[in-house]
């Protein structure tokens, strides 16, 4: 390596478990776990690697999709299982985000967080000041602390569902046109909470007669 290369650790990380896949015979826990995309070790990472590694490389990514496709019923319940594990331990859905005057708005059973967010909306659109629910809630939703809190749950729960979408979504669509509901709900509260994120981070900067 010449003085002044940059080194690329996350090669580096591939080719130590491309080592252990050498000499274990088995796939590693980084890619079934979705630590690393098995198709983005394939485009990208696989012409960084040197020919040796490339040679191994290319044996994983096939080994991988014939373990995968021989396993697909066993991914998609592990996938469900997942996935209602996460939805049943939501950090956004703890009691602390749940108001009676704005979930009773809505449907039973929103994430409290989704209808604070929807509220929220709501009310800046057409704030009065004079109103107590409306300087209640902004009031609340942009005092620092608590919305630290609200990033801090939208945070975790954005990470659990991250990791159910690189485990699971790209072997199951890639190797059957029968994608289970849990899988396109996953990614799409992903979008939404991600939305959710943005939006109470940048409320904190709202002011009235904006």
């Amino acid at each position: 390596m010449s003085k002044g290369e940059i080194i690329d650790f996350e090669v580096l990380r591939i080719q130590n478990d491309l080592d252990n896949f050498q000499r274990t015979k088995t796939i590693p826990h980084t890619i079934l776990e979705g630590t690393f995309d098995i198709e983005e070790i394939k485009n990208v990472f696989l012409n960084k690697l040197p020919p040796k590694y490339k040679k191994i490389g290319q044996r994983l990514v096939n080994e991988y999709y014939e373990k995968i496709n021989e396993n697909l019923e066993s991914l998609k319940t592990a996938m469900k299982r997942d996935y209602d594990r996460v939805f049943k331990n939501m950090a956004s859905a703890h009691e602390s985000f749940r108001y009676r005057q704005i979930m009773n708005l809505y449907r039973p059973g929103i994430n409290p967080i989704r209808a604070l967010y929807y509220q929220t909306r709501d009310v800046s659109r057409r704030y009065n000041p004079e109103h107590p629910f409306h300087y209640w809630l902004i009031d609340m939703v942009t005092d620092l602390e608590y919305n630290n809190i609200i990033l801090d749950a939208l945070k975790k729960d954005i990470s659990k569902l991250e990791r159910i979408i690189k485990r699971y979504y790209y072997p199951i669509t890639k190797l059957d046109d029968n994608i289970p509901l849990e899988l396109f709900h996953a990614k799409q509260q992903l979008k939404d909470f991600k939305h959710y994120y943005k939006y109470f981070r940048d409320i904190k900067n709202w002011r009235p007669d904006e």
